[in-house]
């Protein structure tokens, strides 16, 4: 969610808006202008002590409550339950009415996942103005499970930051993007059907992105022969690293939405993605990339070898770019901007 909050509200004020970004940091509040952007961080306060049973960073919600009561904003959009818990508290103090994304998957395993979780979603979803989910996949648990139809509000991309015009490495190289310290991205599946892949492209290699795990995961990957950690820091280096890729590859199962295939597309390359959650909505032609069912190894390889191929016909960049175009920012943004206007 952060890069999407980021670009979000760099669209935003580069459209004459005025965003104010609410975040926290170990150290002093700070307040800066970072790509038109008004961003203040308050001093991280202590987590509660829940042995991991609770929501995440309910720690913040003071904070939260008091910049908005204080904050004079028109609209607030939370992007995380906790502070959409604390957009509800703030209304009774005067803070401005608010919108809530919820950047998940509602399946019964998520919502029962933290204790009190299901209370807070109603106490929000009682009071929000406006809430809304990433794709039609995520508002069908969404309206089973909470009883309430979502907005679809998609995630995007700055489209052009990814068409970097990268050739494609040789040997043959397979990226993945997918933060592989969270065991629901199924890193051990991707790094079997890699192995036998390699029985027979002795040569080929996978990157695969050394991202920070948000939930300090425990879960480890040792890596076999061909495969290596990438280390990109800037949009611009994962951008070179998707581009080189002859395929990019997202093994998870009930993504809600898939920022990271919508990227490797906006680089013009070929993905390869479950049948399952919202990547059939992105992945909506076979000449964008492939499907793959089920845990079985043998058909992720299978997926992996056809999107290779894919990406040796000279006609498969230019549609995967512009598929990654269909989701840019200046694309996506009207529907945001609606919802601002309903709840304003």
């Amino acid at each position: 969610s952060e890069r999407l909050v980021h670009d979000l509200g760099e669209t935003l004020a580069e459209r004459g808006h005025e965003v104010t970004v609410l975040t926290s940091h170990p150290g002093r509040r700070s307040t800066a202008t970072e790509d038109g952007i008004r961003v203040v961080r308050a001093r991280r306060l202590p987590q509660p002590p829940t042995f991991g049973l609770n929501e995440y960073h309910l720690g913040n919600v003071p904070n939260v409550i008091g910049a908005l009561v204080r904050g004079r904003f028109d609209v607030a959009h939370a992007f995380q339950l906790s502070d959409a818990w604390a957009a509800a508290k703030a209304l009774r103090f005067g803070g401005p009415r608010f919108a809530f994304s919820f950047h998940g998957m509602p399946t019964r395993a998520h919502l029962v996942n933290r204790r009190y979780r299901p209370e807070m979603l109603e106490y929000v979803l009682r009071r929000a103005s406006a809430f809304s989910v990433l794709s039609e996949a995520a508002a069908a648990p969404f309206h089973r499970y909470l009883l309430r139809k979502p907005r679809i509000l998609p995630g995007g991309v700055i489209a052009g930051e990814f068409d970097v015009g990268t050739s494609k490495a040789d040997p043959v190289t397979v990226f993945s993007a997918a933060s592989l310290g969270d065991p629901r991205k199924r890193g051990a599946l991707l790094l079997e059907a890699f192995s036998l892949l390699r029985q027979s492209r002795h040569d080929l290699r996978l990157r695969i992105a050394r991202t920070e795990d948000p939930h300090l995961s425990p879960y480890r990957l040792e890596l076999p022969t061909g495969a290596e950690w990438s280390e990109p820091r800037t949009t611009a280096e994962i951008a070179r690293e998707y581009a080189s890729a002859s395929a990019s590859v997202l093994a998870s199962e009930e993504e809600a939405f898939g920022l990271v295939l919508v990227e490797s597309l906006a680089a013009g390359t070929p993905v390869v993605a479950a049948r399952s959650g919202a990547c059939p909505e992105i992945v909506d032609d076979p000449r964008l990339g492939t499907l793959f069912d089920g845990d079985d190894p043998a058909a992720l390889a299978a997926a992996i070898e056809t999107t290779i191929a894919l990406a040796t016909q000279q006609e498969t960049r230019e549609r995967c770019i512009a598929r990654g175009r269909e989701f840019d920012w200046s694309r996506v943004v009207e529907r945001y901007e609606e919802v601002y206007d309903l709840v304003a």
